[in-house]
């Protein structure tokens, strides 16, 4: 029963991996494997596998050292923030919360033809120390962060295979994304419906979010690197239990399933006009680092869990968001 859990909660992760990707344009030997929208194309060779069920464009080496690669961007608040400035406090940033952080390089370098920087860094991750080289670019107003991750002991074995990436990959035009609105009389103002018809609750989100109801899911997104999300699944257990026996249940997988779990908080909650739990944890995903706000909700003999997903730096700037969210929630 508990593998059943696990097998919904990462479906959840998964549920904005590849929103419109194909292979048009990669070079010979690579697969695309960036999301749509993004400000860039990441190739990686066909022997990686694609990895982007933490909502960024990622991929790993199919073998048994923790090896990924990861791009994202991030648009700054001050435009005229420089490359410098930018590395700068991405530098600050990791020495406060990277075990054991060495910044061993800070060159210039050249990323998609554009000017940009490369930090070479150790730090310690679950007892291994990895080496990390990230290449940083200023292109059209936003920092694009190209970074690479393996143990430091094996980190040399990988280098041909890093080169080759940055070589091919490339930085675009941002996409743009479709947003639909679809109400109804109970719809609070400024949001929208992001469940089918087929299910027994309504989840309504802001307008500004983006729904994805394909194959009968309830999940919406921000459009931003990450894709900080919101998801509705239900579980059926075999057994009368408690909202906190079934996240005991769950948490015995995510321990085992998610890399560097820690569970951060549990707090009473009313959700839908009933008794509800939301459980906050962080991990290690697809070379990300994440956190998530599971709220479950027993209703009509199931667990209704509403899953909040986002990278770990940008989790707390959606939660006004997220709260409006579960007040709107409800089964009808």
């Amino acid at each position: 029963m508990a593998k059943k859990i696990v097998a919904i909660f990462l479906a959840a992760l998964t549920c904005f991996a590849f929103v419109g990707c194909s292979n048009d344009g990669a070079p010979d030997g690579m697969h695309l494997v960036s999301l749509e929208g993004e400000p860039f194309k990441l190739y990686v060779p066909k022997s990686w596998g694609n990895n982007v069920s933490s909502g960024i464009s990622s991929a790993y080496f199919s073998g048994l050292d923790n090896v990924t690669v990861s791009a994202r961007y991030y648009t700054p608040e001050d435009e005229d923030t420089s490359l410098d400035e930018y590395v700068d406090a991405c530098v600050l940033s990791y020495s406060k919360t990277l075990e054991l952080f060495n910044l061993e390089e800070n060159n210039a370098a050249v990323l998609s033809g554009v000017d940009a920087k490369e930090l070479i860094y150790t730090a310690k991750q679950d007892g291994t120390e990895y080496t990390f080289r990230q290449l940083i670019v200023k292109y059209q107003g936003d920092f694009v962060l190209l970074t690479f991750h393996a143990p430091s002991e094996t980190y040399e074995n990988y280098t041909d295979q890093f080169d080759a990436i940055a070589e091919v990959f490339t930085l675009c035009e941002k996409g743009e994304t479709v947003n639909d609105c679809v109400t109804d009389k109970k719809t609070p103002d400024g949001m929208k419906i992001a469940s089918t018809e087929n299910v027994e609750y309504r989840l309504y989100v802001p307008q500004s979010w983006i729904c994805n109801t394909a194959g009968g899911a309830s999940e919406a997104y921000v459009s931003e690197s990450g894709k900080p999300n919101v998801t509705v699944t239900a579980y059926y257990p075999e057994e009368s239990m408690s909202i906190d026996e079934y996240f005991e249940m769950c948490e015995d997988e995510y321990e085992d399933a998610l890399e560097g779990y820690e569970l951060i908080s549990a707090e009473d909650r009313t959700v839908a006009e009933r008794d509800s739990r939301s459980f906050t944890y962080k991990a290690s995903h697809g070379g990300a680092d994440i956190r998530i706000m599971q709220t479950v909700i027993a209703y009509n003999e199931r667990f209704y869990s509403i899953t909040y997903t986002a990278l770990d730096d940008s989790f707390d700037a959606h939660m006004d968001d997220v709260d409006a969210i579960l007040d709107a929630f409800r089964f009808r």
